[in-house]
C-alpha cells in the first residue's frame, strides 16, 4: 500500500490525510484481543483491591470498559496510562502498510516515537474529550523541529455521534508551536490536557473526519485537532502511533528513546521490541500502582507529564 503523489501531496499541504480500508478487520484483531485483555487484567485488579463489586464479564469490547468507568471513575484513564506496550500494538505499529506509508513521509530511516496511546473514549466522559492542541506542545522545546507523523486508527467506526476527530486544514504551516493553556485552569480540575484559545487558533477549514474502521488517519505534528464528545452507549477505540527520524529530538530525552524501525542500511534488520516495549515511558502513573495491596485511589488516576511544567512556566513569564 502506498500514497499516490497526490495524496502525498495533499498530506503536506493540508498537514492531514485519511486513507481509508488500509487495514482489513482481520488485521485489527490481535489489536483488540489485546485491549479485551488490558481491559480484563484491570477488572480483575480493581475487583481484586475492593474497588468495584462486579467484574461485568459478560460484557464485549465496545461496553466493558465503559461499565468499569461508571462502577469506578477513573479506570478508563488506567487504561489510557498503562504504558507497556502490548505485541499486537507493536506488529500493528512496524506492520509493512504503515512503515511503506511513514517511508514515503519521512524516507527509508525510520523510528518509533516514544509515544504512542491507547484511547479509550467512554461514553458522556469530559476526560476523554480532547480540546484543541498541536502533539508538538506536549514534548520539549525544540522537538517541533523534527518532523513526527502519526497515525490515528480508530478500531471501531468514528463519527459525531461517539467521538471522532477534527483537524484545521493548513493549521500545520506556518511551522511552530502555539501558545498552550492547561486544561485544569479553567475548571477541569482532573484533566492533564493542553488547549489552545480560540483566539489563537489558525484560520482554516475544520474538518470533521469521520471514518470507518479499517481506514488511518495521518496527522502532522503540527497540526491543530480534538477529539469530540462521546455521546453514545459504546466506548470509541482508537490507537495513535508515531514516527520520526532516528538521530532527532524526540522531546522526550530523559524519559524513552525512540526505536528504531526501519533502515536501508542494514536489509536484514529486526526490530527488538523486548526492551523497549516492555519500558513504561509514563511519568505520572504506572501499573504498578495497581498491584498495590490496597484499593485504588482517585489520586492513583491522575495524570501528570513534563509539558504540566513547561506551560506552567509559559503561563507565569
Amino acid at each position: 500500500m502506498a500514497l499516490t503523489s497526490e495524496e502525498l501531496e495533499h498530506y503536506h499541504t493540508d498537514g492531514f490525510i485519511i486513507v481509508r480500508d488500509l487495514f482489513r478487520e482481520s488485521e485489527l484483531e490481535p489489536v483488540i484481543e489485546a485491549i479485551n485483555e488490558k481491559v480484563s487484567a484491570l477488572a480483575d485488579r480493581l475487583y481484586a483491591s475492593g474497588n468495584i463489586t462486579d467484574k461485568f464479564e459478560r460484557e464485549g469490547f465496545l461496553t466493558r470498559l465503559a461499565k468499569l468507568d461508571k462502577a469506578f471513575p477513573g479506570a478508563a484513564t488506567l487504561i489510557h496510562t498503562g504504558g507497556v506496550l502490548p505485541k499486537a500494538f507493536a506488529d500493528l505499529w512496524s506492520s509493512k502498510k504503515l512503515l511503506d506509508i511513514i517511508e514515503q513521509i519521512l524516507g527509508p530511516e525510520i523510528a518509533g516515537h516514544p509515544v504512542w496511546n491507547l484511547r479509550s473514549k467512554t461514553p458522556h466522559n469530559p476526560l476523554a474529550t480532547v480540546p484543541w492542541h498541536q502533539d508538538a506542545a506536549y514534548l520539549a522545546e525544540g522537538s517541533e523541529h523534527t518532523f513526527q507523523p502519526t497515525a490515528w486508527i480508530p478500531l471501531v467506526d468514528a463519527n459525531e455521534v461517539n467521538g471522532c476527530m477534527q483537524v484545521i486544514r493548513g493549521g500545520h504551516k506556518p511551522a511552530r508551536v502555539i501558545p498552550h493553556k492547561l486544561e485544569n485552569t479553567r475548571g477541569h480540575k482532573d484533566s492533564w490536557y493542553l488547549y489552545i484559545e480560540e483566539k489563537d487558533l489558525p484560520s482554516g477549514e475544520v474538518v470533521t473526519c469521520t471514518m470507518e474502521k479499517g481506514g488511518v488517519l495521518f496527522l502532522n505534528n503540527l497540526i491543530p485537532h480534538r477529539s469530540t464528545e462521546n455521546y453514545s452507549d459504546i466506548v470509541r477505540w482508537s490507537i495513535d502511533l508515531r514516527w520520526q527520524r532516528p538521530g532527532e529530538l524526540s522531546g522526550m530525552e530523559g524519559i524513552k528513546e525512540p526505536i528504531l524501525m526501519r533502515t536501508d542500511r542494514d536489509p536484514n534488520y529486526r526490530i527488538d521490541w523486548e526492551e523497549w516495549g516492555s519500558q513504561s515511558r509514563q511519568v505520572g502513573l504506572h501499573d504498578v500502582l495497581l498491584e498495590r495491596d490496597r484499593p485504588v485511589t482517585e489520586e492513583d488516576t491522575k495524570v501528570s507529564g513534563p509539558w504540566m511544567a513547561r506551560w506552567e512556566k509559559a503561563a507565569k513569564s
